[in-house]
């Protein structure tokens, strides 16, 4: 048949065919020396050796991807590898890839770091993770916090562990030298930054206030009122984004439609706690309490334009971290937490600059083996080209 151009009417099929993947094992055979005390020697290093293992830099970066972004445990990694014929003890396997994850921390973790630090604006969040510790009675698994600081408009998250700990000294210290704005749940911490003066401006998060809303509504109709409200609030910020505006426009659209908003918001609850009735819902008097003790942050949307209404985006970060912890159940030690904390930072940071992971991981681990002199701020999934 011919269509209309004249050209023959081609139809195509196709199909997908799987290649099993397969490993390539190198041997290397030295020469080794008697020295005078009598001990040998090697006559060359083991060429992986900057590596920390045996396992190439596309290998580790696959095994790296299979566990952090894949949320693989490495006992089914194992099984993996034993059918494309690498056999390898669970011990061995888990000691070279955070041998591995150790030379990428030395690598990039303190460029990476500062120039989240460096960010005008931070959204924050905190999660549990079950670590085991050393104790006198032997090792125990103890609920331990990791942070996520994630510098959403250059698209980088970094995951912070600091023993373990959600104290306030966690996120003072990590945010010493911060000049700009941070979005983050009520967790009382962040309570330190609403004071007169603070070089922080602290944004609070107008989904959880929402979330306790919506939670008294099944008791109490009245919380209806307010939820409808706040739903203006987002409704806003639908049209901004619609609209394509620049953070400066965004502030000024808020003065004038949302400011009007937060103060029906705020006379509202007030009324409301005014009403010994109504107060006398649990429910309702949580939802209120918070909305009038984070009211000051939940304002602050009127400060910045290039701040989010809602910590969502930080807290979807979680995510990942969550789904590999229900596979694996626990982390071995605090220094595999801190390792998992930066790995997750980096593959995460690859996802947000729609980066491969597993090529990015590769190119990192390719100048760790071979010394090259890179510019490690060229090398941030932000500013990544794979020439770099």
């Amino acid at each position: 048949l011919m269509n209309r151009n004249g050209m023959a009417d081609v139809w195509e099929y196709r199909f997908i065919e799987h290649v099993r993947a397969h490993n390539v094992e190198h041997v290397y055979k030295v020469a080794r020396v008697k020295l005078a005390d009598g001990t040998f020697t090697n006559t060359m290093e083991h060429p992986l050796k900057n590596l920390g293992g045996i396992f190439s830099p596309e290998l580790l970066a696959r095994l790296l991807c299979l566990k952090y972004d894949f949320s693989m445990p490495e006992n089914r990694q194992i099984r993996l590898l034993a059918r494309e014929g690498i056999h390898i003890s669970n011990t061995t396997l888990n000691s070279y890839i955070h041998n591995g994850i150790s030379r990428l921390r030395e690598f990039m973790e303190a460029v990476f770091k500062k120039f989240v630090q460096q960010a005008k604006y931070l959204m924050v969040d905190e999660t549990t993770e079950l670590v085991g510790v050393e104790t006198p009675e032997g090792k125990a698994y103890r609920r331990k916090y990791l942070w996520a600081f994630f510098a959403k408009h250059v698209k980088l998250v970094y995951y912070h562990y600091n023993n373990g700990s959600r104290a306030s000294d966690v996120a003072k210290t990590f945010l010493d030298h911060f000049m700009g704005s941070i979005s983050t749940d009520g967790y009382t911490v962040y309570r330190m930054y609403d004071g007169e003066g603070s070089k922080v401006l602290h944004i609070g998060c107008w989904t959880h206030c929402r979330r306790l809303w919506v939670d008294a509504l099944p008791s109490d109709r009245t919380a209806m009122d307010i939820i409808d409200s706040i739903g203006d609030l987002f409704r806003n910020e639908d049209l901004f984004r619609t609209m394509k505006l620049s953070s400066e426009k965004i502030k000024e659209k808020r003065l004038k439609l949302t400011g009007p908003v937060l103060e029906r918001i705020h006379h509202k609850v007030v009324m409301m706690m005014q009403d010994a009735k109504i107060m006398a819902n649990e429910l309702i008097r949580k939802a209120a309490n918070y909305t009038i003790n984070q009211w000051k942050s939940l304002r602050n949307i009127l400060k910045d334009g290039s701040a989010e209404i809602s910590n969502n985006l930080c807290e979807q970060r979680m995510k990942p971290v969550k789904l590999l912890l229900k596979n694996c159940m626990n982390i071995g030690s605090e220094a595999a937490a801190e390792n998992s904390a930066f790995i997750f930072s980096l593959i995460e940071s690859c996802k947000l600059n729609d980066i491969d992971p597993q090529d990015y991981l590769k190119h990192l681990l390719e100048c760790i083996l071979h010394g090259k002199d890179c510019d490690k701020k060229a090398l941030l999934p932000c500013f990544y080209k794979p020439e770099c």
